[in-house]
């Protein structure tokens, strides 16, 4: 198999290799969004603040209001090389209580964009606010989703509601405890009230997700296809043939074979010489006549 033949199936079989990763992409994504949309239909939305630690766990779409935010503990932010490029927070994560008919029992998280900071900024003054306002600002949230803290987010909030600074004495847990607000001092009881869940808007699925996965996998079988008609291209394309020295019989067939008439040869390197030939046209080398 020649150079090019080979580089030919080569590139075939990658891009071979590549078009199957994104078709499961493709397929993946689909299904995902798929489940998602019939999970919505099908279950609608929940109150949030009305669940359960175990009904959250289980990620469902909800709605609900939100009327206290207690404090932000953790931000995402655009780096370039490790260097924060600009003041603005890509998310904040917002400490914020579920309440339920005047009580407050657990505590989740709550991811927003931009869009929601300062509507979260006023409700977070409103609930220090040692005056109550008259007219509380709202905050009601449709389409959202409840999921599972991602793990790093999840180490950042237990450990500031443990060591982080929440108020002038202390940490969150220490404000609980000297509130009494969960009327106990135990603060690994306190921290189960702060829940590893967290709410996160706009999350209804919709065409968007519909579209990347058909996206991928129609650049799955492009990609597919033309590794098959270049792996089918290399498969059928004759291969030079060598001898067995590695010669190639086509400059073989061409070269000019020495005359064998010729009776007389140059005794010193062999080359046959014309009947009056007196020096090799080879080597140079004086020939004699030995017919004479």
């Amino acid at each position: 198999m020649n150079a090019s033949v080979s580089k030919r199936k080569s590139v075939g079989i990658s891009l071979l290799v590549i078009g199957i990763v994104f078709i499961v992409l493709g397929l993946v994504s689909l299904f995902n969004v798929l489940r998602d949309l019939n999970k919505f239909e099908t279950e609608g939305t929940r109150n949030f603040n009305l669940l359960s630690p175990a009904e959250l766990s289980e990620e469902p779409y909800v709605e609900g209001r939100v009327e206290f935010v207690f404090e932000v503990f953790a931000e995402e932010y655009t780096t370039n090389y490790g260097v924060r490029t600009s003041d603005a927070s890509d998310k904040l994560y917002y400490l914020i209580p579920l309440v339920s008919d005047g009580y407050i029992e657990n505590f989740v998280t709550l991811e927003a964009t931009p869009r929601y900071y300062d509507t979260l900024d006023q409700i977070y003054d409103e609930t220090w606010d040692p005056e109550l306002p008259e007219v509380y600002t709202e905050l009601y949230l449709e389409d959202a989703r409840v999921k599972h803290l991602p793990s790093d987010i999840e180490d950042i909030l237990y450990d500031w509601c443990e060591t982080g600074e929440f108020y002038q004495n202390g940490s969150f847990v220490d404000w609980c405890i000297e509130s009494d607000f969960f009327g106990t001092s135990d603060p690994e009881v306190i921290l189960a009230s702060v829940l590893p869940y967290m709410i996160v808007p706009d999350s209804k699925p919709g065409s968007i997700g519909i579209s990347v996965g058909v996206v991928m996998l129609g650049i799955g079988l492009i990609l597919l296809l033309i590794a098959i008609v270049r792996i089918k291209k290399a498969k059928h394309t004759p291969a030079a043939q060598t001898s067995e020295d590695g010669a190639s019989p086509y400059f073989d067939a061409q070269a000019p074979a020495a005359s064998t008439n010729s009776s007389k040869f140059c005794p010193h390197c062999g080359t046959p010489l014309e009947d009056n030939a007196h020096f090799c046209p080879s080597c140079g080398a004086k020939v004699y006549d030995i017919t004479q």
